[in-house]
C-alpha cells in the first residue's frame, strides 16, 4: 500500500506528464499505430522517432501514438504538429 506522501508525489508526476502533452509550444509528431499502421511498418517508425528526439535531447519536441488515421493505405502515418 502506498503512503499519501506517494500518492502525491505520483499525482504531481502524472499531472505534469499530461500539461507536457497539452502545450502546444513544442512540435507534435504523431504516428498512426492502428492495426494498419503497426502492419505497415509504424513501431519502428515510432521507436526510431522516439530514439533520435531522446539523442537529440529536442525538449520542445512530443512524439505521441494515435489510433487510425484513416488513409490506410498510405500507411505509416505520420503527422507533424508545428505551432
Amino acid at each position: 500500500m502506498k503512503t499519501i506522501q506517494e500518492l502525491e508525489e505520483i499525482r504531481k508526476s502524472t499531472l505534469e506528464r499530461i500539461s507536457i502533452r497539452k502545450e502546444r509550444e513544442g512540435t507534435r509528431v504523431v504516428v498512426g499505430m492502428a492495426t494498419c499502421g503497426i502492419s505497415a511498418g509504424a513501431r519502428p517508425v515510432l521507436k526510431a522517432l522516439v530514439e533520435e528526439v531522446n539523442k537529440r535531447n529536442l525538449q520542445h519536441v512530443i512524439v505521441s501514438q494515435t489510433g487510425c488515421i484513416g488513409i490506410c493505405e498510405y500507411e505509416p502515418i505520420v503527422e507533424v504538429y508545428r505551432p
